[in-house]
């Protein structure tokens, strides 16, 4: 039988790597399906690609379309369904494509923007 937790709106994930650590909140509201699937994924280690206005971590779950948006304002955090990755909006963006919207970035966006592509990172609860 499946788990079911009564609830809760939100989840708090940590965006690690090397000495720096970065707090997401997801909002399950947003993407109830998507939030699940990935919180229940976790820890998940990935690898950074940083496009200037989106970061790109590769988190592989499979989910459907929900509430798809095609924007996203600067810390944001989406789950993109074509490439398999969860998307943080480094600055406000028009997108080519339509995300899962999850949360957002609650403190160091700056730190998020520093990253390098080829950074491993890895997401974990809390």
């Amino acid at each position: 039988m499946r788990e079911r937790i009564e609830g809760i709106e939100s989840y708090m994930v940590a965006l690690r790597w090397d000495s720096d650590v970065v707090r997401l909140e997801l909002i399950r509201h947003l993407s109830p399906i998507t939030i699940e699937r990935f919180y229940r994924s976790l820890p998940i280690k990935g690898m950074v690609v940083n496009s200037g206005e989106l970061l790109y971590i590769s988190a592989p779950i499979d989910t459907r379309t929900e509430k798809p948006r095609g924007s996203m304002r600067r810390g944001h955090v989406a789950y993109s369904l074509s490439k398999r990755m969860l998307v943080i909006a480094l600055s406000d963006v028009r997108l080519n494509e339509s995300v899962n919207p999850m949360g957002r970035v609650l403190s160091g966006i700056e730190l998020v923007s520093g990253l390098k592509t080829g950074t491993t990172v890895e997401l974990v609860r809390g």
